[in-house]
């Protein structure tokens, strides 16, 4: 079965549901923000199947994930999060919901039984979730979370620790090391910066633009001697620096940068194409 089936719309919900009924499969229903998949995940979802017949998952939207984490947050998209959870073996349909709480989502699911996992009581739960979900006669499950696996401790890691250095660097990562070079990150506010901001790196012979994620890390550089021309977008707040070249390759786009760094990348390679390096 394609996983992207399992990813249910307000149409083919209930069908689904009724599905269940006609079999006499007991659902279990549990919902949350998801957004990095790490152990206590996976082994919170599985203890959730283990309790009925069927998992559906409901996950939370973007809106509703900035709402609750604020800015910055979250790090994957709703459908990147749901796609990643129906390809759970231990999921049987996703249900993204636009609502700030669940009721709405858990009237639709009509579950038999609730899972909440993590460092919830019956007390701390959603109460308004609570009271719908005991006047539904629906059984509420906590169940216990994983020692130190969060998304928040996750994120909270890769943020101060600094990116793992390549253990194969190609010649520009070389030539980079080899001379003195300026380097600018783009502002963590701008889209696409959150939790790794895009970095520029400029020398005398190269200007490099560093990106990863979380599962890779990508360089593209110029050669100065390539550099055709340095454009710059500024807006209200932040500037989009575009470098092309005179290979007839790409170009080499970053935004989100400050406005004097954008300015400085630009006098840099300027520079460097006139003579020595400006002070």
């Amino acid at each position: 079965m394609d996983f992207t089936e399992k990813i249910l719309t307000a149409s083919t919900l209930g069908p689904w549901r009724d599905n269940l009924r006609r079999t006499g499969r007991k659902l279990v229903v549990t919902n949350g923000c998801f957004d990095v998949l790490h152990l206590g995940h996976v082994t919170y979802l599985q203890q959730a199947r283990d309790q009925g017949d069927a998992l559906l998952v409901g996950v939370t939207s973007d809106a509703g994930v900035r709402s609750l984490k604020g800015p910055g947050r979250p790090l994957n998209s709703e459908n990147d999060r749901a796609g990643v959870l129906a390809a759970l073996e231990a999921v049987d349909a996703v249900r993204i919901f636009s609502e700030l709480d669940a009721r709405a989502f858990l009237q639709a699911a009509s579950p038999d039984i609730y899972v909440k996992g993590g460092d919830y009581t019956i007390d701390t739960i959603n109460q308004d979730e609570r009271r719908l979900l005991e006047k539904l006669g629906v059984k509420i499950v906590i169940l216990p979370a994983v020692p130190g696996k969060s998304t928040s401790a996750l994120v909270q890691k890769m943020q101060s620790e600094p990116a793992a250095k390549d253990l194969h660097p190609d010649s520009a990562s070389r030539t980079m090391e080899a001379v003195p070079s300026e380097t600018f990150t783009a502002s963590r506010w701008t889209k696409g910066n959150h939790l790794f901001p895009t970095t520029i790196e400029v020398t005398d012979k190269a200007v490099v633009r560093h990106k990863r994620s979380w599962f890779s890390k990508d360089e593209m550089s110029f050669s100065m001697q390539k550099v055709a021309s340095v454009h710059i977008k500024t807006g209200i707040f932040w500037s989009d620096i575009l470098i092309e070249s005179s290979g007839g390759t790409d170009p080499l786009a970053s935004h989100g940068h400050y406005k004097s760094d954008a300015k400085r990348i630009k006098e840099l390679i300027e520079g460097f194409q006139q003579g020595p390096a400006p002070s």
